[in-house]
């Protein structure tokens, strides 16, 4: 008995674990789209119905188990909908291990688990721990009164109900604790993942990612014949606005052109914060006159672009650009970087607040 209670606790840890590797870019919560609730409410009840094979027998037609843990879990995480789910799932497994008084009480106290505890997730204002053991409490009462329901002489099988309710609380607290673990885990990780690849000021690219679409859209602009495009753009005295407002303000017009950017670029592009006040942009497969037409957007929006600074500030800015292109005829991949980096220092000596292109330098 003690046995098959350690063996569902033994089995929610390990599904957790991989329920989590299947949806770590995909956490359950609220705002989760309903195909993932219905995922996660699925599993749920495979889980519950995985429970059920470890389940103490306390007569012919009744079994205790851990299966409405997971409910509970769901519920906590995604409100009504998944706990539903998995709550529909798993008396459709009670049905396939026996049709008897028993599995029709279960019916409706896998109903009352599932539809409460949603109403607990949502409506209950508590911290963390004190939520979860309120749905814990509320589910095993549930379990516990159709047991009362399903059991002749309650009597006779209340030393098992005490004990399924000390493993339900200790094992729905170790569950409860492991699951946030992992999620806590994933989530540092996710973000750890996403800060190697974007610049924590802007959200642009960094650097580094910039030279991986870089040399991956080299390589694609030469093996399928496309073209290529690659913008440096750099703030026009730049330094002036650091020592005039100070470093924040140099901060905020860098994420203010960032967002400016985004806005400017289209979904196609790659844009990247290279450094210092330094920018650029990638298209693969983009035709020139469309890439010019685009970086003159872009300077024109930011010459006339009223940049606010913390303290009530505000200031106006240019960018200079220099702009190159792909070339079949390039025999070493820094070439291009190189050609824009010459352009982009063209236009500066032309006066800064314009764009040169390479192939029309002198």
């Amino acid at each position: 008995m003690i046995d098959d209670l350690i063996m569902n606790i033994c089995l929610l840890i390990t599904f957790i674990f991989f329920w989590h590797q299947l949806f770590t870019t995909r956490r359950l919560t609220y705002e989760s789209p309903l195909w993932v609730k219905f995922s996660d409410g699925f599993l749920a009840g495979v889980l519950g119905i995985i429970l059920m094979r470890y389940s103490i027998y306390v007569n012919d037609i009744t079994i205790l188990d851990l299966r409405h843990v997971p409910i509970a879990l769901v519920a906590y995480y995604g409100g009504l909908i998944p706990s539903l789910v998995g709550a529909v799932i798993i008396t459709i497994g009670r049905y396939i291990i026996d049709v008897n008084f028993s599995s029709h009480v279960a019916l409706f106290m896998m109903l009352f688990i599932a539809i409460g505890s949603g109403f607990i997730s949502n409506y209950v204002k508590a911290i963390p721990w004190k939520k979860w053991l309120i749905l814990l409490i509320y589910g095993q009462a549930m379990f516990s009164i159709a047991l009362y329901i399903v059991t002749p002489d309650y009597s006779q099988v209340l030393n098992i109900a005490i004990l399924h309710i000390i493993f339900t609380l200790v094992g729905g607290m170790l569950a409860f604790y492991f699951l946030r673990y992992v999620r806590r885990n994933s989530e540092l990780f996710l973000k750890y993942r996403e800060f190697s690849r974007k610049d924590p000021l802007t959200d642009l690219f960094n650097v580094r990612t910039f030279y991986y679409y870089y040399e991956n859209f080299l390589k694609q602009a030469k093996e399928n014949n496309q073209s290529m495009v690659l913008m440096l753009l750099d703030i026009d005295h730049f330094k002036k606005i650091n020592d005039t407002y100070g470093h924040m303000s140099g901060d905020e017009v860098l994420k203010q052109l960032g967002d400016l950017f985004k806005h400017e670029a289209g979904r196609d592009a790659i844009i990247s914060r290279n450094g210092g006040e330094e920018f650029s942009i990638l298209y693969l497969d983009k035709s020139v006159k469309k890439a010019e037409k685009v970086a003159e957007n872009i300077r024109k929006r930011v010459e006339h672009t009223i940049f606010k600074l913390p303290h009530g500030h505000s200031i106006q800015l240019t960018i200079s650009i220099g702009m190159a292109f792909y070339d079949r005829a390039m025999t070493e991949d820094h070439i291009l970087f190189h050609e824009a980096d010459e352009a982009l220092y063209r236009a500066k000596n032309a006066g800064r607040n314009n764009i040169e292109i390479f192939d029309q330098v002198n």
